[in-house]
């Protein structure tokens, strides 16, 4: 054999690797380049002054100017509030889907806990004030009481302001949870719960020995991404915070270049968002539990084969009524309470103005070319991990760099929030060209590391299971790189390749981060669009948008889910040669980095 082909070859008991993953090392280092450009860029601008006192005075501005202290200390409450709020609602529905899996209309509440991560924000946002708002059905019931009780109701005061802000955290925030809760509710082992049932366990015993022990290593892996999601929270809080009194960093950067013209404020801002968001990665990286307990990927739920309910308690059946009907208001209610509003005549106007099949049209290009960059850009990093644990050894030292340093600059791009990413493009390019012009790109680019993220980790546990379990049949029969990923990789990961298509597509089609800043009369978005008819109170408008915007988010979420669907059931070789695959290493898991 020649050296060349030595250096191709694949030794599978020698622990030699396939061939060096040069495209995924230079996307991991594109991601460290453009993280690094934005952080220069932002700190050239934050020192203007004269070089011998632009430390003292941007350390004066930081210190003197009011709103910077009191943006961070409302982040900090709201975000607390929120995460709390989130976990303490989601524990016990998730205990209570477990057990009444069986229940009359628990698949719908499933769908729908699965929808909320499809939902624009801007969606979520109307649909809560069509509830809870001062025209909302809240107040429309307790008006009609008032006209037929002998006494009368208060109304609602205004929903703006904290508590609105903290309600759509968990509209948004307590179905996540839940969903990566309940799996493991479901997959304690059936002996459990018949021991439970002999024994005759009450609820609280069950809680203690057998639900608790199943779920607590989530719970503060969990705690810590909803912190920093609630932190770093942009429109739900430019929409539902009613002024100045309820505010995040990134609500006072988009003011700061957007409405006051202060870029060295918002270059301050956006430096002490990145600091935060730093803060977070370090505990996520370096605390033992986040790296243990942290999810790849939501598993499936299966029902059990039996019930899970060991104690047959009149009052538990009324308690978990009592959820189940809170979870209903909190996921459903909103949604149809915005359907309703907006299946009007105002839907007649939103279809025959040019601006709205103008920002779909917008919307649709941006979201569909972000999916489909971010679905490629996912499968390579994916396949790039693969390759650096493509031994039955511990890897080198260069491959574990080579993998901490992919495992770090993807995360960066999770930690550091897209208006921040489109402040420092901002910057840059402002001397350089027209943002305006180059908005949509600059969209399109910030929507593409948003989704990123959370795509790799959703499909790289699976991947690297795939690839080492498939590896002895390629080297069988010799495959090719096209003929391995058609006839082996694609049969096996297209429901998930779909799921990532559909929900970046998703995502990038509610997205009013960037949009915020880059916007103009040439140039707007779904999201954007109803955030203005909004600000004007033309709220049955907005509520028509708002449906249409998520009629055709669940649209791209579902053609992903088709798109899933083809590509697995496309031939494959896999099954045929199934039971000679070798075992894999008790290492290796589903969960290998976070669970």
């Amino acid at each position: 054999m020649s050296r060349y082909n030595k250096m191709k070859s694949y030794h599978v008991n020698g622990g030699q690797f396939n061939q060096p993953p040069l495209t995924g090392i230079a996307i991991v280092i594109g991601l460290w380049g453009i993280l690094a450009i934005a952080l220069i860029a932002l700190l050239q601008a934050a020192t203007t002054f004269d070089q011998a006192q632009s430390v003292l005075v941007l350390y004066d501005i930081l210190i003197s100017d009011k709103r910077i202290g009191y943006a961070l200390q409302s982040a900090l409450i709201q975000a607390g509030l929120s995460t709390l709020c989130s976990v303490l609602i989601a524990i016990p529905l998730s205990l209570v889907m477990a057990r009444r899996y069986h229940w009359f209309g628990m698949p719908f509440l499933r769908i729908m806990t699965g929808l909320a991560f499809v939902i624009p924000t801007t969606v979520a946002a109307s649909g809560l004030l069509a509830v809870w708002g001062r025209q909302g059905v809240i107040n429309h019931m307790i008006i009609s009481l008032n006209s037929i009780l002998p006494f009368s109701i208060m109304e609602l005061p205004s929903f703006f302001g904290l508590k609105a802000v903290v309600l759509a955290h968990v509209f948004f925030n307590a179905p996540l949870i839940i969903r990566i809760l309940l799996p493991r509710l479901l997959s304690v082992p059936e002996n459990h719960w018949r021991l439970a049932r002999m024994t005759g366990m009450t609820a609280r015993d069950q809680f203690r020995f057998i639900e608790w022990p199943s779920i607590k290593a989530m719970i503060l892996p969990m705690m810590v991404l909803v912190f920093l999601f609630c932190f770093s929270s942009f429109a739900l809080v430019l929409m539902l915070g009613g002024g100045p009194a309820v505010t995040t960093l990134e609500v006072e950067i988009y003011s700061a270049i957007r409405i006051a013209y202060d870029f060295h404020l918002a270059v301050i801002l956006t430096l002490l968002q990145i600091a935060v968001a730093m803060i977070m990665l370090l505990i996520m990286v370096s605390h033992p539990m986040m790296r243990q307990a942290m999810p790849q990927s939501i598993s499936a739920i299966k029902p059990p084969s039996i019930h899970i309910l060991a104690s047959p308690s009149i009052s538990l059946k009324i308690c978990d009524f009592i959820l189940v009907n809170l979870l209903i208001i909190l996921l459903v209610l909103p949604i149809l309470a915005l359907f309703l509003r907006g299946m009007s005549s105002d839907m007649i106007i939103v279809l025959t103005a040019p601006s709205f099949w103008q920002a779909l049209v917008n919307s649709l290009s941006i979201a569909l070319a972000s999916a489909a960059c971010v679905t490629g850009l996912a499968m390579i990093l994916a396949e790039t991990r693969y390759q650096c644990e493509s031994n039955r050894h511990q890897p080198s030292r260069w491959q574990q760099m080579i993998i901490i340093f992919l495992e770090s600059g993807v995360m960066m791009t999770l930690v550091i929030p897209s208006i921040v990413m489109g402040t420092a493009m901002f910057i840059l390019l402002r001397h350089l060209s027209n943002v305006f012009v180059i908005a949509p790109y600059l969209v399109l680019f910030a929507n593409i590391l948003m989704g990123l993220p959370v795509s790799y980790r959703l499909i790289s546990g699976k991947w690297i299971i795939a690839r080492k379990q498939d590896q002895h049949l390629r080297l069988a029969y010799g495959l090719s790189r096209i003929t391995n990923l058609r006839l082996l990789i694609l049969p096996v990961m297209g429901r998930d390749i779909g799921l990532i298509f559909g929900m970046v597509a998703a995502m990038s089609m509610g997205d009013l981060g960037v949009i915020a800043l880059f916007s103009s009369s040439d140039f707007e978005t779904l999201p954007w669009l109803l955030y203005q008819q909004a600000g004007r109170y033309r709220t049955d408008e907005a509520a028509a948008t708002a449906v249409l915007l998520m009629a055709v988010t669940v649209l791209v979420f579902i053609m992903g889910y088709a798109i899933g669907r083809w590509l697995s059931s496309a031939p494959s070789l896999a099954p045929s040669l199934a039971p000679s695959l070798a075992p894999l290493p008790a290492s290796i898991t589903p969960f290998k980095a976070r669970d």
